[in-house]
């Protein structure tokens, strides 16, 4: 028995705890209230009321000859099965009447419709009955975000549920428009990821018509016939899950809301949306740095501290901002450790010392938000002290900006790496570093920035150094003048010869111009020396052409092949020419010759070999002096003995 009794009051309670639903006030706010403490009240942390403005409504008690009925109202709900807790209820009929549970059937409205609504619903097409809208309730204000994105809770519940989900379609749409671009309205009253505006036709379960197949069922909630009634939250035959209406916005500019519902031909079965008490969010002024970070140069982060791993580096300042762009109009006042800063007066501020930062935003509205989380460390200098580099020059644009490592990284260990940038803000960040530093393309006074990031401690730090590039006019090469090459023919004496012209190469550098910085060529004409190109090759057997030939030189530095001299000189075959010796008759032993020591034809001189001897018969050998074309020749002297003169004398004379 006692067993029985305990049931019975628990069924007791349990219908009496689910019939404390939905409870609707028309007089507790007033509609600029329900928009200002309800819609946005309960949420000021992250939107400021102050920014609503320009609030309209239409309903049943607002219009002249019409029934008295108010589609506006504030409701509460405890409720379970209902899940929103507050907020602003639009109806098509007596919004008093939409409190649970689910014991009449609400046809209370007697009011003309909405125009915009009607020539929606019908450029889609969806609705091919559809004649008019009647009993619309509209709610309209005007809003500035403070953020790149708004939303709000909502829930449709209509008395249409069940009989007439398959046929009829009270609808209701929510339609933004930024006023200060004047685009188009568009509705964010859509099933979720498409273009379907919600209604019952669009969200039903078939469980409670079988006249028709389920649509989007996901998105039904609740059926509030049948066996239901008793304990349900509102008093309308069905309701939609929560639902969430959002879009992307501009910060700063103005966006125009209308929330509207109406009754589809008729006057019957009302409906009505439900939204979500504090629900409505327009952003939030909220403080973040743009920043940098060595591992994610976009991060935003609202603490700079060692623990969280984004403390900022000695000797640099982090930019921080209160919202993502200035609000026009507003006031802003930013304090370290409590006391104002002067000066910082900006929506954002360059922090350089180490503190709790807050800033106080006043908006044009009088409306203020505060943030006091700013907490911001800085990490010691790196335990190393980087070095400046120096100024780099050039004959050319190319420059090799790693010259400058060894005296940036000053006995620095490798994980100190170097890297080069072509402006300060990349090199602050150590983002997109120059990718051929030893072939930098500059110019002449181009500013380059030098980063070393610090990744032997870990801390990812940079520290920044800058020099420029200087163009200057290059030195004027001026060859050394190499003597002329010549030599004997052969015996075959065709003035042509094998020449090697590598041996005239230190000879056009001398000691001015190393053969590691500059390249020497030869060519068989001025203009080809002049282009560089066509060069003799091989150089070290070059045949003359012509005999005697000019050889034209040319001395190019590698670093700047445009900057040249040139040079010349040239190689000749000499003909070899044989001395023609006039015959010398037999002489007398003990005669002497003259001119045979110093013997010159032919243009060729030379000497005797052996000396003279004029008592012997002897071949002499005529060898050339050095340097002449000519081969040694043999001339033989007679020497015939003095005659017997005695022998000849008569005797007795």
């Amino acid at each position: 028995m006692k067993k029985i009794l305990l049931f019975i009051l628990f069924v007791i309670c349990y219908q009496y705890t689910f019939s404390q639903g939905v409870v609707v006030s028309t007089s507790t706010y007033t509609v600029p209230q329900l928009v200002q403490n309800v819609l946005f009240g309960s949420n000021a942390s992250t939107s400021c009321a102050g920014t609503i403005s320009n609030i309209t409504w239409v309903t049943g008690n607002t219009l002249p000859n019409t029934s008295v009925n108010n589609g506006i109202g504030y409701f509460t709900n405890t409720n379970p099965a209902f899940p929103l807790a507050s907020g602003v209820v639009l109806s098509t009929g007596n919004a008093t009447q939409a409190g649970g549970p689910n014991t009449s059937s609400q046809s209370n409205g007697n009011w003309p419709g909405d125009t915009q609504l009607f020539n929606y619903i019908s450029s889609l097409g969806i609705d091919t009955g559809l004649v008019n809208y009647n009993d619309a309730t509209i709610l309209e204000f005007d809003f500035v975000p403070l953020s790149d994105s708004m939303s709000f809770d909502f829930l449709f519940a209509s008395e249409e549920y069940g009989t007439y989900q398959c046929t009829f379609s009270d609808a209701f749409a929510f339609f933004l428009t930024n006023t200060t671009l004047n685009t188009p309205a568009t509705n964010l009253a859509l099933i979720p990821n498409t273009t379907i505006p919600i209604s019952v036709v669009t969200i039903r379960n078939t469980a409670n018509n079988g006249s028709c197949g389920s649509a989007n069922p996901t998105y039904f909630g609740f059926y509030n016939n049948g066996t239901n009634t008793a304990g349900t939250a509102s008093n309308f035959n069905g309701q939609t899950i929560k639902m969430t209406a959002s879009s992307t916005v501009i910060p700063n500019n103005t966006y125009h809301i209308k929330l509207v519902i109406a009754d589809r031909n008729d006057n019957s079965f009302d409906s009505a949306v439900f939204l979500g008490g504090g629900s409505f969010n327009i952003g939030a002024l909220n403080v973040s740095s743009d920043g940098y970070n060595t591992t994610n140069p976009n991060q935003n982060l609202n603490n700079f501290t060692i623990a969280n791993g984004s403390a900022i580096c000695n000797g640099t300042t982090r930019i921080v901002k209160a919202g993502a762009t200035q609000v026009p109009g507003a006031t802003y006042v930013w304090s370290l450790n409590g006391t104002p800063i002067p000066g910082g007066t900006n929506y954002q501020y360059e922090v350089s010392v180490a503190g709790t930062y807050s800033v106080a935003v006043t908006l044009p509205s009088g409306c203020q938000q505060n943030y006091n989380s700013l907490i911001v460390e800085f990490l010691p200098p790196m335990p190393i002290i980087i070095g400046n580099p120096s100024d780099i020059t050039s004959t050319s644009t190319i420059f090799n900006l790693t010259t400058n490592n060894n005296p940036i990284r000053n006995g620095a260990p490798v994980g100190y790496e170097i890297y080069y940038h072509d402006n300060l803000p990349d090199a602050q960040i150590g983002a997109f570093p120059i990718t051929n530093p030893s072939t930098y393309l500059g110019y002449d006074g181009q500013p380059m920035f030098a980063s070393i990031i610090d990744n032997q401690t870990g801390s990812g730090c940079i520290e920044t150094r800058s020099f420029f590039l200087d163009v200057v006019p290059p030195v004027a090469i001026v060859p050394l003048v190499p003597p002329n090459l010549s030599f004997c023919d052969d015996t075959s004496n065709d003035q042509i010869g094998t020449f090697d012209l590598s041996l005239v190469t230190p000879l056009v550098l001398g000691t001015t111009y190393s053969p590691l910085n500059y390249t020497v060529t030869y060519h068989t004409s001025l203009p080809n020396a002049t282009l560089g190109t066509p060069s003799i090759n091989p150089i070290n057997a070059y045949n003359n052409t012509i005999n005697p030939q000019t050889i034209h030189v040319r001395v190019q530095e590698n670093a700047n092949p445009t900057n040249f001299g040139l040079t010349s000189f040239q190689i000749n075959v000499n003909t070899n020419i044989n001395p023609i010796f006039s015959p010398i008759a037999p002489i007398c032993s003990g005669t002497s010759i003259s001119p045979l020591p110093t013997i010159s034809t032919n243009g060729i001189s030379g000497s005797w070999l052996p000396a003279f001897n004029n008592t012997t018969t002897t071949p002499y050998t005529f060898t050339p002096n050095s340097g002449q074309c000519s081969r040694p020749t043999t001339l033989t002297i007679t020497i015939n003995p003095q005659p017997d003169a005695g022998s000849n004398i008569p005797n007795g004379s």
